[in-house]
C-alpha cells in the first residue's frame, strides 16, 4: 500500500492494484467533499421535505411478501426542531414484523453526511479507484476512522463515490459508527447505500437503502429490506439554524 501523501495528520493512501490516481492531489480532493458535506449539512437543515419508510419482508428470491409504509411531512416547531407530521395512519401488511410506526429518533443511525473538514484527521482515507456511476465519472474513496468515537460524536465506517468533475458525494456505502439500536428497528440495517441528487444548488440525499436478516417474535428470521425516500424538499428556514444535522 502507497502513502501518497499526508493531509494535518490523515493518512492518504493508494491501494496496490488501485486505477491510477486522480491528477488533482488527493488532499485537495478530500478537502473539498468534506467541506461540500459541511455546507449540505448546514443548508439541508434549513429545509422541510416528505419522509416516506418502507419496510419489506422479501423472500428467497427476492419478492415482496409484505410491508410496512409511512409518509410523513418532515419540518420545524416553533422552537425550531425538527418534527414529524404522519400525513396517514402508517400501512402495514407484515406477516412477522411488528412494526407499527417509527420515529425521527428511529432513524438516527441514517448519516446523511459523512464528514466534516474537522474530522479528516480522525480518518485514514484511502483511493481505490475509479468507476462510472450512471454516466458520471467518481472516484472511490474508503474512510476509516482511526479512533472510537466520544460522547455525542459520529464517524463514518465505509464507501464514498466522488463525482471527478464537481468533487461532490454521489452516493454512500457504509455505516455510522456507533452502532446506536433506537426503537424497533432495534440494531437492524446498520450498513446503508445512500443516493444524493441536486436540490436547488445542493446533493442531497434522497433515495436509501439497506437489507438484512431480523430476528422476529419467536426467534424466526426474516429477511427485510429498509427504503427511505426525501421528496419534496423546501428551504423554510433562514441561513442561521441552531447547528447542522449530523
Amino acid at each position: 500500500m502507497a502513502v501518497l501523501s499526508t493531509l494535518a495528520g490523515v493518512l492518504l493512501v493508494l491501494v496496490p492494484g488501485a486505477a491510477q490516481a486522480p491528477k488533482q492531489p488527493l488532499e485537495e480532493i478530500v478537502q473539498h467533499f468534506a467541506q461540500k458535506e459541511k455546507e449540505y449539512a448546514t443548508a439541508h437543515a434549513l429545509y422541510q421535505y416528505r419522509l416516506r419508510i418502507r419496510i419489506q419482508e422479501i423472500d428467497k428470491e427476492g419478492s415482496v411478501l409484505g410491508e410496512f409504509e409511512q409518509v410523513s411531512e418532515v419540518g420545524f416547531d416553533r422552537s425550531g426542531r425538527r418534527v414529524a407530521r404522519l400525513v396517514a395512519n402508517p400501512r402495514t401488511d407484515l406477516l412477522h414484523l411488528g412494526i407499527q410506526r417509527l420515529e425521527l429518533e428511529d432513524l438516527s443511525r441514517v448519516s446523511l453526511f459523512v464528514i466534516r473538514p474537522e474530522q479528516i484527521p480522525d480518518y485514514t482515507i484511502t483511493y481505490l479507484t475509479r468507476e462510472r456511476l450512471d454516466e458520471v465519472d467518481t472516484y472511490l474513496f474508503r474512510l476509516q476512522p482511526k479512533r472510537p468515537a466520544h460522547g455525542r460524536e459520529s464517524f463514518f465506517e465505509g464507501i464514498v463515490w466522488v463525482d471527478a468533475r464537481q468533487l461532490d458525494i454521489v452516493r454512500v456505502h457504509g455505516r455510522s459508527l456507533p452502532a446506536r439500536g433506537v426503537g424497533p428497528l432495534g440494531k437492524y440495517f446498520q450498513r446503508l447505500e445512500i443516493f444524493r441528487e441536486p436540490v436547488d444548488d445542493y446533493l442531497f440525499p434522497t433515495y436509501v437503502r439497506a437489507d438484512d436478516v431480523i430476528i422476529a417474535a419467536g426467534g424466526q428470521t426474516v429477511r427485510a429490506r429498509l427504503i427511505i425516500r426525501f421528496t419534496n424538499h423546501e428551504r423554510v428556514r433562514d441561513p442561521s439554524p441552531p447547528s447542522p444535522e449530523p
